[in-house]
């Protein structure tokens, strides 16, 4: 385990990721249908707040969210849930469709309560964008925090790194209309709730065990996806999805190598290179946690592994891997449940 230096993240397609799956698949189908052969019907899809505040016309709230009626908000919304599955993975799927579920309520309520509060101001709110972006927005704060981040190069001066193209995409969505904005900051605040746990949101609104098995059951073998062959199979659709899946292992690499480095005692400046590298829109990632998280500069002596905590065992038993495995792949990583995740999945 310890020479351990290929790729520690599986990145082809949609495996180990169902619940990103079955929301794209949903978004793609009902989409196309009302787009096309169903368009005498997108009248009752429409995200309209007066119809639902002052019409009473609740399921609105769910129809919303089904489909998207704008081409461009489907395309842009559509890559950018290839992109953050990668979330999926790293949480196990029960724990992702939660937080689903969660930013589905939590978004759609502030998106609400900000088109009433606005329109109440007297600014004129027409119909808010159609889609599941609720869902969408959040994920970019994990995606800024957590994910590092590696310089590319520039353009017209302007640094960029691999997760520019990702906000570039947010930007493109939210740049719609004045609606989309007010979206998009709801979705963006939402990620912030979720991730600060306020009033305990990941334990309130999270989905049963007995829910998630009974789900598995029914739409299991609609969502797996078979294991991915071998790395000569290319990884996306598109020449852009292959590039952004290269730069996910390059990056699943670069915070390997810190670990391995940190444990034989080998250029500790490695996270703080990789966290501080130039790049536009570029996370502010606290030094200090991710020095913890490798034990960088920290109190075991090098070369000797941080001792394996019981909890992140436990919570990697939980995601369905076995105990004998999750204690190598913790010992390997150094206790970091990320990297410990990532290596268990790529053995898979």
């Amino acid at each position: 385990m310890n020479n351990y230096m290929g790729p520690i993240h599986s990145a082809s397609g949609f495996y180990k990721t169902p619940v990103s799956k079955g929301l794209l698949g949903v978004s793609l189908l009902s989409s196309f249908l009302l787009n096309f052969p169903l368009h005498n019907h997108r009248h009752l899809f429409l995200y309209s707040q007066a119809a639902i505040l002052e019409r009473h016309q609740f399921w609105r709230v769910f129809t919303s969210k089904l489909a998207f009626l704008d081409i461009k908000d489907l395309f842009v919304c559509s890559v950018l849930i290839y992109y953050f599955r990668v979330f999926e993975r790293r949480y196990g799927s029960r724990k992702f469709a939660s937080h689903m579920l969660a930013t589905f309520v939590i978004g759609t309520a502030l998106e609400m309560n900000a088109a009433f509060f606005l329109k109440w101001l007297g600014f004129k709110i027409e119909l808010l964008p159609s889609g599941p972006m609720c869902m969408v927005y959040p994920l970019f704060i994990p995606y800024h925090f957590d994910i590092p981040r590696v310089a590319l190069g520039h353009i017209l001066g302007v640094p960029v790194t691999g997760k520019s193209f990702q906000y570039f995409l947010g930007l493109q969505l939210a740049s719609g209309s004045a609606e989309s904005v007010i979206v998009a900051v709801c979705g963006l605040f939402c990620g912030i709730l979720w991730r600060n746990n306020f009033l305990k949101l990941q334990t309130a609104l999270t989905i049963p065990k007995f829910v998630a098995s009974v789900s598995h059951s029914i739409l299991g073998r609609i969502l797996e996806s078979k294991v991915p062959p071998g790395d000569t199979t290319p990884m996306g659709a598109t020449l852009e999805l292959q590039r952004q899946e290269q730069m996910e292992n390059l990056e699943q690499q670069m915070i390997w190598q810190a670990v391995q480095q940190q444990q034989q005692g080998q250029n500790p400046n490695v996270a703080q290179n990789l966290v501080n590298g130039p790049g536009l829109f570029g996370n502010q990632i606290d030094i200090g946690g991710l020095r913890n998280r490798l034990n960088i500069g920290g109190d075991n002596p090098p070369g000797q592994a941080e001792p394996i905590s019981e909890e992140n065992v436990q919570h990697l038993l939980d995601m369905g891997f076995g105990a004998d495995r999750v204690r190598e792949a913790l010992q390997a990583s150094n206790n970091n449940v990320s990297a410990a995740t990532n290596i268990l999945l790529q053995e898979s």
